[in-house]
């Protein structure tokens, strides 16, 4: 067992805590937090702040060897059927693509991410190459696999934590029976889909549906979040809160690629569960900091009243909530994930708020302390 002693922002609200004490167990599961002096391992200075480290609700892993080589091409150019994406990871070696998954693993890691989840391409192949990659790396990864050439969909549960379904064209009413079937026979699969990510792919969908595509999402699979939702309207907000299905939204990503800004102060108002993503590595890179920042800093552009508690929440409490694992937050019973900031730093000092400070302020150089399921992964006072 080891025991961290800070000031940190505790619980499902991220409320400041002075001087608490976490005791974690071996198997990396906080089981203890409270203010007595007992002996502590690691003691960090006053000037600290502990969180919880961050949760990546939305990535794609494996196209890291793709970056920068898309910018100003349409979506569909991008990660479609035919697009650059795909036709990279078709024409790969197995070399190519543990180098680009790794580079991946390696920069969230750094950036302060203890877990992500991936939605990984290829299949069975595709989930076995991230989880050799996983073993080297101080990060959870939750996999949500897909069907790829004969693959089956009960292999991909097995196999995976649950199924990321590329967009409502790749249904059909026998997958999405077999889907909600594998969900509820199996305790923590989780299940998420593209939806709404651009105005085309909603007229893609009242033309083949005559419905949008939240709505046939809906209706289809039993689902726990949905990724994107940049262009939903004030119906699909309803479906998704009364379905109580989350929504993890991109904003990098959607603006690289050319579309909006996501509606994310409805989503918060409506009650949904907020997450948030860096997508494709490809064309954002895994940082949780440029992330909340621009995410601030657009919402005020587009009107939309936000916190920067609410954006902490979305990179960290509410992940966890979403899809159900103890991670995201400092509390009894969840994993022992932290990241500390010493508030002192040239970045953080006179700050007056440290939830603007570490939204708007911070950066990954501005990590001191950081754990994975108790073990240390980095402290710059450690002799």
């Amino acid at each position: 067992m080891v025991a961290v002693r800070a000031n940190a922002l505790v619980g499902p609200n991220l409320e400041f805590v002075e001087d608490a004490r976490f005791q974690v167990s071996t198997d990396g599961t906080i089981i203890d937090i409270s203010k007595e002096e007992k002996p502590t391992e690691y003691i960090l200075p006053s000037s600290y702040l502990l969180i919880p480290g961050f949760v990546n609700a939305h990535i794609h892993v494996g196209d890291a060897y793709l970056k920068d080589q898309i910018y100003g091409l349409s979506l569909d150019e991008a990660v479609g059927p035919t697009g650059v994406k795909h036709k990279k990871l078709s024409s790969s070696t197995t070399e190519e693509k543990i180098t680009s998954i790794r580079n991946s693993l390696e920069m969230q890691v750094n950036n302060g991410f203890t877990s992500f989840i991936d939605f990984r391409e290829e299949g069975l192949q595709g989930i076995n190459l991230l989880k050799e990659s996983l073993v080297d790396f101080p990060i959870r990864g939750l996999i949500l696999g897909r069907p790829y050439n004969k693959d089956s969909l009960v292999e991909i549960s097995q196999q995976s934590d649950g199924i990321g379904f590329p967009n409502v064209f790749s249904l059909d009413d026998a997958l999405c029976e077999e889907a909600n079937l594998l969900k509820a026979n199996k305790a923590g699969q989780v299940n998420a889909i593209h939806v709404s990510e651009s105005l085309e792919v909603i007229s893609q969908s009242l033309a083949f549906y005559g419905r949008r595509d939240i709505e046939v999402a809906i209706e289809q699979l039993d689902l726990d979040f949905v990724i994107h939702a940049t262009y939903a309207d004030e119906n699909d907000l309803q479906s998704l809160k009364k379905n109580n299905i989350g929504v993890v939204c991109c904003p990098l990503s959607n603006l690289y690629n050319g579309l909006d800004f996501p509606p994310l102060e409805a989503i918060i108002n409506k009650g949904i569960l907020l997450g948030l993503g860096t997508d494709n590595v490809f064309c954002c890179n895994p940082d949780p900091f440029r992330l909340m920042a621009f995410s601030l800093y657009n919402a005020r552009s587009t009107k939309q009243h936000l916190s920067p508690k609410d954006i902490l929440k979305a990179l960290t409490v509410n992940p966890g909530l979403m899809i159900q694992r103890k991670i995201g937050q400092l509390s009894v019973g969840y994993s022992g994930d932290f990241l500390g900031f010493d508030l002192n730093c040239s970045n953080l000092s006179f700050s007056k708020d440290f939830y603007t400070a570490l939204t708007m302020r911070a950066t990954p150089a501005d990590i001191s302390f950081q754990m994975y399921k108790g073990r240390l992964v980095k402290w710059e006072n450690q002799k």
